[in-house]
């Protein structure tokens, strides 16, 4: 019969060599689960805040009290989901392999004193658009009505439940995000079909947290790309749940929410690029 030993000497180890792309996909895996771990620590003091606060009714207590407890709830359940994620495991065992092998020196750190620990400097400055956008990203082109459905039916098959629509007499194409977001997009297109694309973006919703959203996407790097204002726009879906990637908390000092939005683009494998939309404080951009 075979020792411990030798069982663990028959498990083919994990390839030694990472190219760049699966490196940046790996750290951006961990620093989802670290998010997702700093969310955790949330959920106790969100759900005992919800009974805390006088509430208007005996059933305005027992919805604040729901709403927490499933927030909680899905928090556990995605950092459950994440641990158990074979991406996930495969990263870990790699990072416990390394420390046998090479464990000298690693010491603990705080992100708050690395925060640009998942900064890429792009090397050709280009934003790594890739063949797919490339059409896209010119602002010289006018599109017409017929170019902005065919880019609402890709946008709405990308994310089901989330309503776009375009009123074409007045040119204007209205999204809506539903709850916890619950925000009402409406994005004028360029009054004349012939000219270059221009985008403008306003809201029904006038609360200081909108206005500060407005601002930040009329200083978007794109602004002629009505694909990559879209999946931005859709980003805020999650505006009142998704923590800083720098500082990885919801709110900073001045209790705001992260309302910058930079788009982090990596090289995958196959040698396509994925989009991510993170999330940034005004103070932590």
């Amino acid at each position: 019969m075979a020792t411990n030993e030798q069982a663990l000497d028959q498990v083919p180890p994990l390839e030694k060599e990472l190219d760049e792309a699966s490196i940046m996909s790996s750290l951006a895996r961990l620093q989802e689960v670290h998010i997702s771990l700093r969310n955790l620590r949330e959920t106790i003091p969100k759900v005992m805040d919800s009974v805390l606060v006088d509430p208007l009714s005996p059933d305005q207590l027992h919805s604040n009290f729901s709403q927490a407890a499933n927030g909680a709830a899905q928090a556990i359940k995605h950092f459950t989901q994440l641990m158990e994620d074979s991406g996930t495991k495969e990263v870990m065992e790699r990072a416990k392999e390394s420390r046998t092998e090479n464990g000298e020196g690693i010491t603990g750190w705080k992100v708050i004193e690395h925060e640009d620990w998942l900064d890429v400097k792009q090397e050709d400055g280009n934003d790594d658009v890739d063949k797919e956008e490339e059409g896209t990203a010119e602002a010289g082109d006018a599109l017409g009505l017929k170019d902005v459905n065919e880019a609402l039916d890709k946008f709405r098959s990308a994310h089901v439940g989330l309503e776009a629509s375009l009123i074409e007499d007045s040119r204007m194409v209205t999204l809506h995000l539903p709850l916890p977001a619950q925000i009402n997009f409406q994005i004028q297109l360029n009054t004349t079909p012939e000219g270059p694309n221009n985008y403008s973006v306003d809201s029904k919703d006038k609360s200081k947290l909108h206005r500060a959203i407005l601002e930040a996407i009329r200083t978007r790097p794109r602004p002629n790309d009505l694909n990559d204002l879209l999946e931005m726009l859709a980003s805020y879906l999650d505006i009142k749940s998704r923590p800083c990637v720098k500082c990885s908390r919801l709110l900073d000092r001045n209790a705001q929410f992260p309302i910058i939005r930079s788009r982090k683009r990596t090289k995958q494998p196959d040698g396509r690029f994925a989009s991510q939309w993170l999330a940034l404080h005004a103070a932590c951009n």
